[in-house]
């Protein structure tokens, strides 16, 4: 089965499941097993998806920093571009955003970021999640969805 879609991640939401779909999303569609196996150390608070306006995160443009291979970089703008051009026939799975300390880090969704930053899209959907219950109720208090 395919999960990496809002639509999937919604139904998931609705029935207070969003931490399932992350899970089965992050495990197939978006291999990332890493970041899956992380989410599971400890209490985790979700908030989504919602569609809100991205360009607030202050996410570094273009490639991530801790990528240094020409390769690397070159495959992940390969990436960007496959999406800008699937991008009006797809359901865009929501970024998966970590709030803590007051800032933003984008944990799966670079690609997806990077190339709606390109297209000048500013609101997408954003699944957030944090630690700690002070997170939590800033992000509750304070992202607006549209």
């Amino acid at each position: 089965m395919v999960y990496g879609s809002t639509k999937y991640a919604l139904e998931y939401a609705q029935r207070g499941a969003i931490d399932e779909w992350i899970q089965l999303f992050l495990r197939n569609d978006g291999k990332n097993n890493a970041f899956a196996d992380g989410l599971l150390l400890e209490k985790r608070y979700y908030i989504g998806p919602i569609m809100t306006d991205i360009s607030e995160f202050g996410i570094e443009e273009g490639a991530p920093s801790y990528l240094t291979e020409a390769k690397d970089i070159a495959w992940f703008f390969h990436v960007v571009d496959n999406m800008k051009k699937a991008y009006g026939d797809w359901d865009v799975p929501p970024l998966i955003v970590n709030y803590s300390n007051r800032k933003y880090e984008i944990n799966d969704g670079r690609h997806r970021n990077e190339a709606l930053r390109q297209m000048k899209v500013k609101h997408a959907p954003v699944i957030f999640w944090t630690s700690s219950e002070e997170d939590h109720q800033y992000i509750m208090e304070n992202i607006r969805g549209i």
